[in-house]
């Protein structure tokens, strides 16, 4: 079985469950975690439609959300960004991340939850883009109580079920979340 048809299988037997209203923010994020090395042909199935259509034979909506370039995007229209461009070691905040990217997602993201139900999950992919420039799990924390159906994190990295942790890349820290892991 290739590694989009384990991603379709499992993901759409997940959401299949019936989704009860009265679970917190983190109990409807699910973490679909695979290889970094399947990202192509993660992305390939997505292109291609036949993820969201797979999903939606499930009953619910489906939004697809690519982060990756997003920080290009928001470096471009960045009113400070001929002075970050000379000193780039104040782009950083004290907590690793870029200062401003994380309003400009969090503004993005809700934009798009805003024509979402609670019938609809919201599916982000290309994590790994924002890799050394904000970290994805303050992104998901910031956005997971406004998503009104389901959070759905395509996770390149690992999932370490004794401890609940996730670690983006292999990345040496990872964090401790409350999602439901999918392991591909």
């Amino acid at each position: 079985m290739t590694i989009a048809q384990v991603i379709v299988d499992r993901l759409k037997e997940h959401l299949a469950l019936p989704w009860p209203e009265n679970v917190s923010p983190r109990e409807r994020v699910v973490m679909v975690v695979y290889q970094p090395g399947d990202e192509r042909k993660l992305r390939r199935l997505m292109q291609s439609g036949e993820l969201a259509k797979e999903i939606r034979t499930t009953g619910h909506g489906w939004k697809e959300y690519d982060v990756a370039s997003e920080f290009s995007r928001w470096f471009a229209q960045y009113e400070y960004r001929d002075r970050y461009l000379s000193r780039p070691e104040r782009l950083w905040d004290d907590a690793g991340n870029v200062r401003g990217l994380d309003e400009y997602l969090v503004a993005r993201i809700g934009a798009i939850t805003a024509e979402l139900t609670s019938n609809d999950a919201l599916a982000l992919v290309g994590g790994g883009g924002l890799f050394g420039l904000h970290s994805v799990s303050s992104l998901i924390e910031r956005i997971e109580s406004h998503i009104p159906g389901r959070l759905v994190i395509f996770f390149p990295g690992e999932h370490d079920a004794k401890n609940n942790s996730y670690r983006l890349l292999g990345a040496k820290d990872g964090w401790g979340y409350l999602a439901v892991p999918i392991s591909c």
